[in-house]
């Protein structure tokens, strides 16, 4: 696929006109950069159980807790030592930002490569929360994850709060816990500021997340999805590209910019 795709033009001409753009980002976004997303055919759900990322068993199984120490400390993965950088798709974003059109990131991913590629924390709403950050199950003291990892390479392999003594764990939503509260706020707010939405790599299909994207619909506001197969969403978007991101994207925000 390239930067011929038929629907180019129509993507261009819907978001050409806003004067802000909310960007919805998931996993796809991601792929690109060497992250495997979780339902496709090679994702994390083919290699792991699922229910390894509930609260419940997080809490109730230390050894799960160590392999995942484990997993950031070596760099795996989304971790927070992973090795992984922004692609173009990520870049192209950040030139709506620096051209004064960006509204924000919605993302629902948790690897931090939008701020990676130069975006602000204030331009990026984290529903699913970011590996950068460790938080005390139990008093919600909060660190850097480096220092939590130096703890485990001290000889922590399943460290705990040093304070009240709770389990702590990166500031990543598991199944079972809610969005952070301050996240979907700044989403809404990004929201209401947009004239367009431009949804990329997502199937618009998790829930409460998806909720963002749904406002912009019952708004009005025109909405492109890029994303490779279908979307929860393709029945309210003025245009669908099915295409890889950096493909197209690239060129959506060429043209949007022109």
């Amino acid at each position: 696929m390239s930067a011929s795709h038929p629907d180019l033009d129509a993507a261009i001409a819907a978001l050409r006109s806003a004067r802000r753009i909310l960007v919805f980002t998931g996993a796809g976004i991601s792929t690109e950069s060497g992250i495997p997303d979780f339902r496709g055919p090679d994702g994390l759900w083919s290699r792991v159980d699922p229910d390894d990322f509930h609260i419940d068993r997080y809490l109730a199984n230390p050894e799960l807790r160590r392999r995942g120490w484990k997993m950031h400390l070596d760099g795996e993965l989304w971790g927070a030592r992973s090795s992984v950088l922004p692609n173009v798709g990520h870049e192209a974003i950040k030139r709506l930002s620096d051209a004064g059109r960006l509204a924000g990131v919605v993302t629902q991913n948790v690897d931090g490569l939008h701020q990676a590629s130069g975006l602000s924390d204030d331009e990026v709403a984290e529903l699913h929360g970011n590996v950068r950050k460790t938080l005390c199950l139990g008093c919600g003291q909060t660190w850097d994850t480096e220092t939590v990892l130096g703890w485990v390479e001290a000889g922590q392999p399943d460290p705990s709060c040093p304070e009240c003594g709770g389990a702590v764990k990166t500031a990543t939503v598991m199944f079972g816990e809610i969005l952070p509260e301050v996240e979907m706020q700044k989403a809404f707010m990004f929201l209401s500021e947009a004239d367009a939405v431009l949804v990329v790599g997502s199937t618009v299909a998790v829930w409460p997340a998806a909720d963002v994207v749904m406002r912009a619909a019952s708004r009005a506001l025109p909405i492109v999805i890029v994303n490779r197969g279908d979307t929860e969403a393709d029945a309210v978007a003025v245009t669908k590209l099915d295409a890889g991101i950096g493909d197209v994207l690239p060129a959506i925000v060429d043209g949007v910019l022109a």
